[in-house]
């Protein structure tokens, strides 16, 4: 049996308005939180990479993660460099796709890996990036394997079809019911597709 790599997982995960807001309204930050999930998929990287990657100052770049973006990332490891101490950075939760709950039911998304940040409704998900028949083979498997996955109530649909989603519904609508149902008990959706399958994360791990 091949065993699935750990980059094939995708974790939905709740962060609260205000940091959205911070983040989406900020053309520097979303650079910052694409790049960071998108050059560190083999590895940490140190913050000079990281601001090379992007164009940017090394303090500018400090300045914004240690102030806006802090729990965005983590300390893989330290190496001394010259004398001095160099940290080479990853993100703090490399599966993440971030979601939150604005005004009037709407959904709103971080996904820094898919390059997609604002409400659900305009940004849609990364599985729209899959043709009918890719999606519906993911579906099948999530569907045995998520307790969230099969299964959706007439409010649920609702929901997302009130967030710009279309019936049939792909995996990634479902993890984000199943992450909203988890909000009041601090649970995380997580979804773990075989490689092969996910014709996303062989895109992005191609770039």
């Amino acid at each position: 049996m091949k065993i699935c790599n750990p980059n094939c997982k995708i974790e939905m995960s709740y962060i609260d308005p205000t940091t959205y807001t911070s983040i989406v309204d900020h053309e520097v930050r979303k650079s910052i939180l694409k790049a960071l999930y998108r050059l560190t998929r083999s590895g940490p990287i140190s913050k000079q990479e990281l601001a090379d990657g992007i164009g940017i100052g090394y303090h500018q770049l400090v300045y914004q993660l240690n102030n806006q973006l802090r729990e965005f990332w983590t300390v893989r490891e330290e190496r001394k460099v010259r004398g001095t101490r160099m940290e080479l950075i990853e993100p703090s939760m490399p599966h993440a796709v971030f979601i939150a709950f604005g005004k009037e039911n709407n959904i709103l998304i971080v996904d820094p890996l898919a390059n997609l940040f604002g409400p659900l409704s305009r940004t849609g998900t990364r599985c729209d990036t899959c043709t009918e028949v890719e999606a519906k083979e993911c579906m099948n498997y999530v569907g045995s394997k998520c307790s969230c996955a099969p299964m959706l109530t007439g409010a649920e649909m609702k929901l997302l079809l009130s967030n710009g989603r279309k019936s049939p519904f792909k995996p990634m609508d479902h993890a984000i019911v199943c992450a909203l149902q988890g909000v009041s008990e601090g649970k995380r959706c997580i979804i773990t597709i075989p490689c092969e399958q996910c014709a996303f994360l062989k895109w992005a791990t191609r770039t």
